[in-house]
């Protein structure tokens, strides 16, 4: 099997950093071409072909037997790819549920159309997204709201793919509402880097006999980490780690002051690898809260669980599929109490070791870039068959729109009972082999 692989490869992508231990497994048994945009400091892959995509003629995309494309919620890593996947339909591996602020960057700032972003919205969630819409442009962003989940705008990203990869049951089922393609949950693969080193809690500016709480990544409201300091008890640090949205940085700030945390919280902003490993090292427990859920898995949760760290996660979206035996779930409605509570159990040295060493046993069997290359090229065959269904059902879609036929009408019902009895096996969902 012949396969394109579009990705970030900048080495602050997550993304593109999952995607080269796909591409590693996957050149085992295919011809593997990686296909990029950047020209920064990349991740290193040994194992595929490398291709800069603006230099590369994409005419040759046609000779490949899969085109595969990341998509994630940032223009600057994804939207070249996603201009390509509009010219050259593939399968789409989606790592956000909430593609929102991608294409408000889009419209907004690259294309500088409003009314496209208008309508896009509108289009997609009729007068309440064009009224969500109007107010994004009149200085309330909905994308900086809770709301945003009702207006995730993922349809545009399936929109045309031959198939659709997600990352947890969760963003599957919110892709079948949209997209009746080919679909496939895999689980999103994460390894640890071999050669770790730590420089020691005492870099972090941590006392050795105060227990650490740690959180990683890009620091947002929708993380939550007003909880965790309003919660936070006597005795625990809290050290953060990733670059802090400036206006929720001031929220963070005001709460450190009102309950004169200043010595027990440390924001150390974008960290190195070598920094983000002694953190992980270091620290006793691990705080990933999320609300609302707008990823489609969480890349820092599998890492966590992996350096055999307990972790408290909300339970909701992703997160909400993990073994209750290694992680502990705080339900979003009751957070504060079951946080202050999860972190009083967590005090016991005996519970924080049985939580750590299950979620690595966990994380090691579950998280496997050798799996997901087999699940990937399994659902890539059955995507090239079911190629000609769907072909079919997009214009018989395209004829009954042009007929004025809506939804509901029964005649839908009709000709999807009609196309399922001659192309699919009864019972299966599958197409019928040839």
């Amino acid at each position: 099997m012949k396969i394109a692989w579009f990705t970030p490869l900048s080495e602050k992508s997550a993304i593109g950093r999952a995607s080269t231990y796909i591409v590693r497994e996957l050149a085992k048994s295919a011809d593997v071409e990686l296909w990029h945009f950047e020209k920064g400091p990349l991740h290193s892959v040994a194992d595929a072909k490398i291709v800069y995509a603006p230099s590369a003629d994409l005419a040759r995309l046609a000779g490949f037997d899969l085109v595969v494309y990341n998509f994630g919620n940032h223009l600057p890593f994804h939207g070249e790819i996603f201009d390509v996947s509009r010219q050259h339909p593939g399968i789409v591996v989606l790592h956000d549920f909430v593609m929102h602020h991608f294409f408000a960057a889009l419209y907004l700032e690259s294309r500088r159309d409003p009314g496209a972003y208008l309508a896009e919205m509108e289009y997609r969630y009729g007068v309440a997204g064009r009224a969500a819409g109007e107010r994004s442009l009149q200085g309330s962003p909905v994308w900086e709201t809770d709301e945003v989940v009702d207006f995730p705008l993922v349809e545009r990203c399936t929109e045309g793919a031959l198939g659709v990869i997600a990352h947890s049951e969760y963003l599957l089922e919110a892709v079948r509402l949209h997209y009746s393609g080919p679909t496939r949950k895999i689980n999103l693969p994460y390894e640890l880097p071999g050669d770790r080193a730590a420089a020691g809690r005492s870099s972090l500016g941590v006392p050795g006999d105060q227990l650490m709480l740690l959180t990683i990544g890009h620091v947002n409201a929708n993380k939550r980490v007003h909880a965790t300091l309003e919660a936070l008890p006597d005795g625990m640090h809290l050290v953060v780690a990733g670059p802090t949205d400036p206006n929720y940085k001031k929220r963070l700030d005001e709460i450190v002051a009102s309950r004169k945390l200043g010595s027990r919280v440390h924001f150390l902003g974008r960290v190195s690898d070598e920094v983000l490993h002694t953190c992980l090292d270091a620290a006793d427990v691990c705080v990933n809260l999320r609300w609302p859920a707008i990823e489609g898995a969480s890349a820092s949760v599998i890492e966590e669980m992996l350096y055999s760290k307990p972790v408290i996660v909300s339970d909701v979206g992703f997160y909400k599929e993990l073994p209750v035996d290694c992680v502990i779930k705080i339900h979003p409605a009751r957070e504060h109490a079951e946080l202050t509570s999860a972190l009083q159990r967590l005090k016991d040295v005996v519970v924080r070791r049985g939580l750590g060493d299950a979620a690595r046993v966990y994380a090691e069997s579950t998280f496997r870039a050798d799996a997901y290359a087999k699940d990937l090229t399994r659902f890539g065959w059955e995507v090239r068959h079911a190629q000609p269904l769907v072909n079919l059902t997009d214009r018989i879609a395209g004829e009954l729109g042009r007929m004025k036929v809506s939804g509901k009408m029964v005649i839908v019902d009709m000709v999807a009972a009609t196309v399922a009895e001659l192309f699919c096996e009864p019972g299966s969902g599958r197409t019928k082999s040839a």
